[in-house]
C-alpha cells in the first residue's frame, strides 16, 4: 500500500509541475521554485517508493485507461526499482540545480522548458514501470519527443537545430528495432504483458533476431559506437540540467531495456550474444575516451565519456551473456554486478561532472576550456566538486567509479579462467588490455578537463571576470560528490540492492555473494575475513586527519608570503602555460592512425616593426562519424526524387491512395489463400 501510494505520488507531483509552467498568471520566478520543486519533491517519493520495493517486494497496477492493444500495465520490481533510484537521486540533484541556473531563461520560452522538464521526468519514470508492450512503447516514444524539444529548446543557433533533427531521426530509428523486437516476442506469446513474454515460443533463429533488434535498438539510444552521433551533438546544446539527465539516466534506460530482455524475456542464448556484445563495447570505450581527450569543448568532452562508461557497462552485459551461455550463472551474477554497478555511479557522478561545467558555462559565458584557466580561485565549491568527479570517473578510489571498474576487472579476469576455448581466452586477454588502456586515457583525459579549466592563470576575460554560482547551484554538486565518496567507501549499500534485483532472474545465481565479505566488506586485504573494510579504514584516515588538522591549529600557523612564480626572473602569463591542444598532443600522436589530426598552418604578416605572426587550426577526422556520408547522401537523392510526385494535384493524391488500397486487398487476398 505505501509504494503505491508513494509511485502515485511521484506521477502526481510531476504532473503538478507540468501545470504550474501552464498557469498564466504566476509569475516567473515562482513557475521556476514551484515546478522544479515539485521535480525535487517527485525525485524524493520516487527514491522512498524504489526502497520499498526492494525491501518488501514487487508492486504492479493497472489503469483504468486502456486502448486497442491492452490496458496500461504498470510493475515496479527489484530491477525497476533500482534504476528508479538512481533517476530519484540525479533528478532530486538537477530539479534543485534547475532553480538557480534555470534564471538565465526568464526571456527564452522558459514556462515550456520547465513543463517539459517535469515531463521528460515522467516519461522516464513510466519507461521503467512499464509492463506492457503498448504502455512501454508510448513511454518511450514520450521520452523521446520531450527530450527532442529540450534538446532544442535554444533554436536560434543552427548547430542547436540541426543537433536535436540528428537526435530524433536516431531515436526513432532505435525505436522501430526496439518496436519490432517486442512485437515478435508478443506474437509468440499471444499476449503483451511482460509476465508472458518470457514463455514466447519462438524458434532460436528468432532469438537471434530479437536479440540483433534489442542490440540496435537499445544501443541507438545508449549511443554505442557507430550509433553514437547524435549523442556529443545532442547533449553539449541542450540546457545543463536536461544535458545531467540525459547522460546520468535518459541513456541508461537502454540498460535496463537490455537487462529486461536478457535477463527475463529471452533468458541464456549463445555464446556469440555476449561476444558481440563486448566486442562493440571495447570498441565504444576506446574511441568514446580518445576523441573526449581531444576535444576542447567542456561539454562535449562529458559526452563522449558518455559513450566509454556506456561501453564498460556494456562489457558487464556481455560477460554476464558468456558466462550464462556456458552454464555458470555465479560468474554470470558478478558481470552483472559490475555493469549495474558502474552504471548507478556513473550516474551520479556522470550527472555532477555536467552540472560543474554547466556552472562554469553559467559563470563564463563559454564552453570552450582554452578560454578558461585559474577558476578554482573564484568558484572553489564547484571546482572541488567538479575534482571529485573527475576522481571518480578515472576510477580513483576511494569512490564509486572505483568499485564498479573494479567489478568489471574481475567479471574480464575469471571470463578467461572460466572459458576453455582459446578463442575466448584471447578476446578476454584483449579486453583486460583494452579495458586498462581505457582507463589511463580517462584518467588523462579528465587532468585535461579539470586541470586546463580550473588551475593556472585564466586564459580569457571570460574567466577573469567568473564568479562563483548560487548555493543553490553547487550545493547539488556537492551532494553528488559526497554520495559518489559514499558508494566508493561503503559498496554494501548499493550491492544489496543490486543483488535484490537480480534475484531470481534468468541464467543468474545471487549466491555468490552470501555467506562472504560482501555484506561485511566489499574488499579485503587479507585472505581470512578479519581484515579491516574500506569504510574502517577511511574512518581511521578521516580521525587521523582531523587530529593532524587540530594539532595544526594549536601550534600556530606559519608565517607565508605569497607572491608570483619566479621563472628565471620572468613571471609567467596565462600564454605560457599549458593548453588543451597541447596537453594532448602527445596522445593525438600515438593514435594519429585513428584520429586522423589535420593541422592548418595561418601566417599573416606582422608589419615593418614585427615579425610574421602564425596561428594553428586543428581539426580530427571522425571516421566512424564518416560512414553516415554515402547513407545522407543516399537519403537526399532519394527526396530529391521522391518529390518530384509530389504534384500539387488532388486527383493525384487520390489515385496514389485508391492504388495503394487495390495493392493492399490483393495482397492480403493473396496471403489469405
Amino acid at each position: 500500500m505505501v509504494t503505491e501510494q508513494l509511485f502515485f505520488l511521484t506521477i502526481v507531483l510531476l504532473s503538478a509541475g507540468i501545470l504550474t509552467a501552464l498557469i498564466p498568471q504566476l509569475q516567473t520566478k515562482t513557475i521556476n521554485v514551484l515546478a522544479h520543486g515539485f521535480a525535487a519533491l517527485a525525485s524524493i517519493a520516487g527514491v522512498l517508493c524504489a526502497f520499498s520495493v526492494l525491501l518488501t517486494g514487487p508492486w504492479q497496477a493497472a489503469f483504468l485507461l486502456s486502448h486497442p492493444l491492452g490496458p496500461f500495465l504498470v510493475k515496479v520490481d527489484g530491477l525497476t526499482a533500482l534504476f528508479m533510484v538512481a533517476l530519484g537521486i540525479v533528478g532530486l540533484a538537477t530539479s534543485v540545480y534547475a532553480i538557480g541556473y534555470s534564471a538565465h531563461y526568464y526571456q527564452n520560452r522558459f514556462r515550456p522548458m520547465a513543463g517539459l522538464y517535469n515531463a521528460f521526468l515522467l516519461s522516464m519514470y513510466l519507461v521503467l514501470s512499464a509492463n506492457q508492450v503498448f504502455t512501454f512503447l508510448v513511454a518511450w516514444e514520450l521520452m523521446a519527443l520531450v527530450s527532442f524539444f529540450l534538446v532544442a529548446h535554444d533554436d536560434k543557433q543552427a548547430e542547436n537545430t540541426r543537433a536535436a533533427y540528428i537526435y530524433l531521426i536516431m531515436t526513432h530509428i532505435g525505436t522501430a528495432f526496439v518496436a519490432a523486437a517486442f512485437f515478435i516476442l508478443a506474437a509468440g506469446a499471444g499476449s503483451m504483458e511482460f509476465g508472458s513474454l518470457a514463455g514466447a515460443l519462438i524458434s532460436n533463429d528468432t532469438k537471434s533476431l530479437v536479440f540483433i533488434c534489442t542490440l540496435v535498438g537499445f544501443g541507438t539510444k545508449a549511443g554505442i559506437v557507430p550509433l553514437h552521433i547524435w549523442l556529443p551533438r545532442a547533449h553539449p546544446v541542450a540546457p545543463t540540467h536536461v544535458s545531467a539527465l540525459m547522460s546520468g539516466i535518459m541513456i541508461k534506460t537502454a540498460i535496463y531495456g537490455m537487462a529486461r530482455f536478457y535477463l527475463d524475456f529471452l533468458g541464456s542464448g549463445p555464446v556469440w550474444w555476449g561476444v558481440l556484445i563486448l566486442i562493440i563495447a571495447a570498441i565504444s570505450a576506446v574511441l568514446g575516451v580518445l576523441y573526449a581527450l581531444m576535444e576542447n569543448d567542456i561539454k562535449r568532452v562529458l559526452a563522449y565519456s558518455s559513450v566509454e562508461n556506456i561501453g564498460l557497462m556494456l562489457l558487464g552485459v556481455g560477460a554476464g551473456l558468456v558466462f550464462s551461455a556456458k552454464g555458470k550463472p555465479f560468474l554470470a551474477a558478478l558481470a552483472w554486478t559490475a555493469a549495474l554497478y558502474h552504471m548507478m555511479g556513473h550516474a551520479v557522478f556522470k550527472s555532477l561532472l555536467f552540472l560543474g561545467a554547466g556552472s562554469v558555462v553559467h559563470a563564463t559565458g563559454t564552453k570552450n576550456m582554452e578560454r578558461l584557466g585559474g577558476l578554482i580561485k573564484v568558484m572553489p565549491y564547484t571546482a572541488a566538486a567538479f575534482l571529485a568527479g573527475s576522481c571518480a570517473i578515472a576510477a580513483l578510489p576511494p569512490l564509486s567509479g572505483f568499485v564498479g571498474e573494479w567489478l568489471l576487472f574481475q567479471s574480464l579476469f575469471m571470463l578467461s579462467a572460466a572459458t576453455p576455448s582459446i578463442g575466448t581466452k584471447l578476446l578476454a586477454s584483449a579486453l583486460i588490455a583494452l579495458f586498462g588502456l581505457t582507463g589511463a586515457l580517462a584518467a588523462a583525459c579528465f587532468v585535461k578537463a579539470f586541470g586546463i579549466t580550473f588551475l593556472a592563470k585564466p586564459r580569457s576575460v571570460y574567466a577573469e571576470k567568473a564568479h562563483e554560482c548560487p548555493a543553490v547551484m553547487w550545493v547539488p554538486c556537492v551532494f553528488l560528490a559526497v554520495l559518489s565518496a559514499v558508494f566508493g567507501v561503503w559498496p554494501q549499500l548499493l550491492l544489496s540492492s543490486i543483488t535484490t534485483a537480480l534475484n531470481g532472474r534468468s541464467g543468474i545465481d545471487i549466491r555468490i555473494f552470501e555467506n562472504s565479505s560482501w555484506h561485511s566488506a566489499a574488499f579485503t586485504f587479507a585472505p581470512t575475513g578479519n581484515a579491516l573494510s574500506p569504510a574502517a579504514i577511511m574512518l581511521l584516515l578521516a580521525l587521523g586527519a582531523l587530529a593532524a588538522f587540530f594539532l595544526f591549529r594549536q601550534a600556530g600557523k606559519p608565517r607565508i608570503l605569497a607572491g608570483e612564480t619566479w621563472t628565471c626572473g620572468i613571471v609567467p602569463d596565462e600564454r605560457m602555460q599549458y593548453t588543451g591542444t597541447g596537453f594532448s598532443k602527445p596522445i593525438r600522436m600515438a593514435f594519429r592512425f585513428i584520429l586522423r589530426p589535420q593541422r592548418e598552418v595561418i601566417v599573416s604578416e606582422g608589419g615593418k616593426y614585427h615579425g610574421r605572426q602564425l596561428s594553428y587550426q586543428l581539426s580530427i577526422r571522425y571516421l566512424i562519424n564518416e560512414l553516415y556520408h554515402p547513407i545522407n547522401n543516399l537519403v537526399i537523392q532519394s527526396s530529391a526524387y521522391i518529390k518530384q510526385i509530389q504534384t500539387g494535384s488532388v486527383q493525384l493524391y487520390v489515385a496514389y491512395i485508391t492504388a495503394a488500397t487495390v495493392a493492399v486487398l490483393i495482397w492480403n487476398a493473396w496471403w489469405t489463400n
